[in-house]
């Protein structure tokens, strides 16, 4: 197990300045209450403090703590939030997912799947494959196709009719409607390898195999 040998340091730190906030908070109570208790008792019976003036006082030190204490919720909040979606995110571990990207992996006697989404009707629709110099060296002709998801599977086969090698290879789809032609968002099949957690204020990666990390909130579909 890797253990971080500056785990013990930060505990403390952390610990210590927790306490401080709390002395302070603390102290900053006391000193209100003695503060309005000798201003009450050195006010001018003549003329008494104001009753407003007084409650709008006691009303502005208690916003004060009301907004720390939300702060700390809040920070409470973001941490249970964050847990649980690390829990859930656990369970796409070995499964297929469908992820916004241009880069997609052939196997061995396998398929390279994608997809894309499509605004409205196109009278033709292809995908178009290239080796990693840029080449184009397959073609998937999907023919006319109705708006929503479009899905393609490229077994291989090159343009001279030969076996692509297993490897990466870039993805651009296109709609084409009379003389007008449109590039589609690629979206790309992979299995989920494992996860990496974020910090704060950061996002969950999602190692998929043959093709590394992406950011979580590229996944589109769970299969």
């Amino acid at each position: 197990m890797d253990i971080n040998p500056y785990s013990g340091i930060q505990g403390i730190s952390t610990s210590s300045s927790n306490n401080t906030d709390e002395d302070r908070t603390e102290l900053g109570q006391d000193a209100f209450l003695d503060l309005m208790t000798t201003q009450l008792t050195n006010q001018d019976p003549f003329e008494p403090m104001d009753n407003g003036e007084f409650l709008s006082q006691i009303a502005q030190f208690g916003t004060v703590n009301g907004v720390n204490e939300l702060l700390d919720s809040f920070e409470n909040l973001a941490t249970s939030l964050q847990s649980s979606q690390a829990l859930q995110a656990s369970n796409l571990i070995g499964r297929h997912v469908l992820v916004d990207s241009d880069q997609g992996y052939l196997p061995q006697d396998g398929f390279l799947y994608g997809a894309a989404e499509l605004d409205g009707s196109a009278e033709n629709v292809a995908a178009s494959i290239y080796d990693n110099t840029g080449a184009l060296v397959g073609q998937v002709d999907l023919g006319r196709q109705s708006s929503g998801q479009i899905q393609f599977g490229w077994d291989g086969t090159t343009l001279d009719g030969l076996k692509a090698p297993p490897g990466r290879y870039r993805i651009s789809i296109e709609a084409s409607n009379g003389g007008s032609t449109d590039s589609l968002a690629p979206q790309v099949l992979a299995q989920v390898v494992s996860l990496t957690l974020a910090g704060p204020g950061q996002e969950m990666q999602v190692e998929l195999a043959n093709l590394g990390q992406v950011d979580f909130s590229q996944v589109n579909q769970i299969l």
